[in-house]
């Protein structure tokens, strides 16, 4: 146990004129410290906001935010109201376009002010401190590694901007609490509701502000009272959100990646495991990852070693957080600060079975900044008049305990830079932290997703196999993980469809992803596409239906489910039958089976002699040759591609770009085609063409 310390004295005007630059300084550090991702792509979860169309209807849209879930557009129901951070993005996108690199410098921005309004909320709390110790403390959490998820990632604004506003709610709070100025109670409730309406759990900010009043020298009765208008904005901010999402806000969904610790024998014991885990990662936070789903943390039994040394954890650090809270003492801020603020992560894996994630140690980190700013203070600092003596001299009064915070600084800041270059896009993410996340079956899958992105971009076709067999090779790691992983199938039906061109394989695998219940609507809307380009219309109705029932929003499926049905007169809900003829075999009609076999044989040469002679890089006998076999049977998808590209490596781009229309019309969310006709038109100078045509990019 430490010595007992004197109680935080009550709040006085700061008497320090470099409290101001001290806090700009830390707001430039943060800043500075994720510079280095404004140039980076969208990631992650970023879908949230790619994939949001009231985002994209710019001002316009935002009060259609302010109705639905956060993840409305992905036909889900998690319960999630975070109106303002979509809300900002639909600004950007008013004013920049689909610009990720504006989002990024947004959330940059908005970090180096939370650090400076940080620095002044702890120069006002602790006001009889010298203002050195505020400043240490905005150091060390500027500058952990641990946030780097939430600054990164665009999609974590809604963490961002709840912590922001929470820390100025605070600080009007306590200003409040000193000048009685009733304007700094209305500025305190306004932040407050933003902090609400960026994330719900800033709700526990009605937890902090009478641990900072008491702190602060208030009296409880007095406290209760100061509450009570946080608690009106608190049920004002529920009731909004139950008007708007519904009493069924909430299904909690069979998603065993995402939700792994539903068993009621593995709960409890589990969210011991995971305190310890998110203690470790605050205290070393080496190696991090985005993705500690399914079964990267795997669930723990009260046997385990793990969850039973964080119940010790909890249980003795609970109770010192309790003893230092009665103290008044500066520790006991800290352990206090880190409870309430990770409550809601532990909250999470109880309650859903929910997993962790390293954006929910953003407000914790604050804590365990105080804890080690205090315990190093308290082993190195020179007892005396150091509140009353200015930064200089107490630096220079206090050079180990200077030079220790400088050191810990510049190995956070070292590790946050690097940490920033795996978030430049997908592949550089995926393929950095599967190392550090192999027993995860989601971060196989998402590092497939992002290696077959790369097969339909590539024109060299060794490359394009090595990518493609890399990719089947990562989502197959994923279903050995988790048998019933139907986006893994799925993704590998997608890369025989779009990639490898074998169709009977890519309905393989659509239909094992499909299979599963309760089916995914994606698998179920390319089975559509297959059959339709196949002829067999009964199927394609009904597979095209049935994506439709699954997921009503999903534009893509009701889309070819109406037009299909307006062309052919086909409206199919019962299964009709399965059909074991090849997709492969192209459909020639009006001619005898002797002969279809001829043209096919034929069509097969030709092709083969095409591809032979693009290899060997003549172009005008691939040409050649890739005309003979479309005369043959037309239309056929790889014969066309392989057509387009030799047009335009023989540089006549104006029957490349014709060619690639032609699949477009017959296979319209070939992305590899649409990449491919967009850089067509750059080479022919027509810019904007390329970039509408880029556009249509998913």
């Amino acid at each position: 146990m430490t010595p007992k310390e004197n109680p935080i004295p009550d709040l006085v005007k700061p008497k320090y004129s470099n409290a101001f630059l001290l806090s700009l300084i830390v707001g430039i550090i943060g800043f500075l410290l994720y510079i280095n991702t404004l140039g980076h792509v969208y990631v992650l979860d970023d879908d949230a906001i790619i994939d949001n169309l009231y985002v994209k209807q710019g001002i316009s849209g935002i009060p259609k935010l302010f109705t639905v879930d956060f993840w409305f557009f992905e036909n889900v129901k998690l319960g999630y109201y975070r109106p303002l951070s979509l809300a900002t993005a639909a600004v950007e996108y008013q004013f920049f376009g689909d610009n990720p690199h504006v989002g990024h410098f947004d959330n940059a921005l908005l970090y180096g002010i939370t650090g400076f309004m940080l620095c002044l909320l702890l120069g006002q709390l602790f006001a009889g401190k010298n203002p050195a110790f505020a400043f240490l403390i905005s150091l060390v959490f500027i500058a952990h590694p641990i946030h780097t998820e939430v600054i990164a990632n665009i999609k974590s604004r809604d963490e961002i901007l709840s912590f922001l506003n929470t820390i100025v709610m605070l600080y009007f709070a306590l200003r409040f609490a000193s000048t009685k100025k009733r304007s700094d109670l209305v500025w305190s409730l306004i932040f407050f509701y933003l902090a609400l309406i960026s994330k719900e759990t800033a709700v526990v900010g009605i937890i902090l502000l009478p641990v900072f009043l008491f702190y602060s020298g208030n009296k409880i009765p007095v406290i209760f009272r100061k509450i009570l208008p946080y608690a009106a904005v608190a049920v004002f901010f529920f009731l909004q959100k139950r008007y708007f999402l519904g009493s069924d806000a909430v299904v909690i969904y069979d998603d065993k990646i995402n939700y792994p610790y539903t068993s009621p024998n593995v709960k409890i014991p589990t969210v011991f495991h995971i305190f310890l885990f998110c203690l470790s990662k605050l205290v070393f936070p080496w190696p991090l990852t985005y993705d500690y789903s399914y079964n990267q943390v795997p669930a723990s039994h009260w046997g385990n070693g793990n969850a039973l040394l964080g119940v010790v954890l909890f249980i003795g650090l609970s109770i010192a957080a309790i003893i230092g809270f009665f103290r008044k003492t500066i520790w006991g801020l800290g352990l206090t600060f880190l409870f309430i603020t990770i409550i809601p992560s532990l909250a999470f894996v109880y309650l859903r079975g929910g997993i962790m994630a390293e954006r929910f140690l953003y407000a914790p980190s604050l804590g365990f900044s105080i804890l080690i700013i205090y315990f190093l203070s308290l082993a190195f600092n020179k007892p005396g008049k150091e509140p009353k003596i200015n930064l200089q001299v107490w630096i220079k009064n206090n050079s180990v305990l200077a030079g220790i915070v400088a050191l810990i600084f510049f190995v956070y800041s070292i590790e946050t830079v690097a940490r920033n270059g795996a978030w430049k896009d997908r592949l550089t993410l995926f393929s950095t932290d599967i190392g550090h996340s192999s027993g995860s079956c989601l971060a196989h899958h998402n590092l497939g997703i992002a290696l077959l992105s790369e097969a339909q971009n590539e024109k060299d076709s060794i490359k394009r196999k090595q990518y493609f067999d890399s990719a089947v090779s990562q989502f197959h790691k994923a279903i050995s993980i988790f048998p019933n992983f139907t986006q893994a199938y799925f993704e590998i039906g997608f890369g025989y469809h779009s990639v490898e061109k074998n169709l009977d394989s890519a309905a393989k695998y659509y239909k094992k992803s499909s299979d599963i219940p309760p089916g995914f609507a994606k698998a179920y809307n390319n089975l559509g596409v297959l059959y339709q380009n196949a002829q067999r219309g009964q199927l394609a109705s009904y597979y095209y239906n049935k994506a439709v029932e699954l997921d009503p929003k999903n534009e893509e499926a009701l889309g070819h489910a109406t037009k299909f049905k307006k062309e052919s007169g086909l409206d199919v809900h019962e299964f009709p039958g399965e059909d074991t003829t090849s997709l492969n075999k192209p459909i020639i009609t009006n001619v005898s089976p002797a002969e279809v076999e001829e043209k096919v044989k034929k069509f097969n040469t030709y092709f083969t002699l095409g591809a032979e002679a693009v290899k060997r890089n003549d172009f005008a006998s691939g040409i050649n040759n890739f005309k003979k076999a479309e005369a043959l049977i037309p239309d056929n998808e790889k014969n066309l591609i392989y057509l387009a590209n030799s047009y335009g490596m023989a540089k006549q781009y104006p029957e490349a770009v014709k060619t690639f229309q032609l699949i477009l019309k017959k296979y319209p969310d070939d992305q590899a085609v649409i990449k491919n006709l967009a850089i067509t038109y750059n080479l022919m100078g027509e810019k904007e063409k390329g970039e509408e045509t880029r556009k249509m990019l998913k």
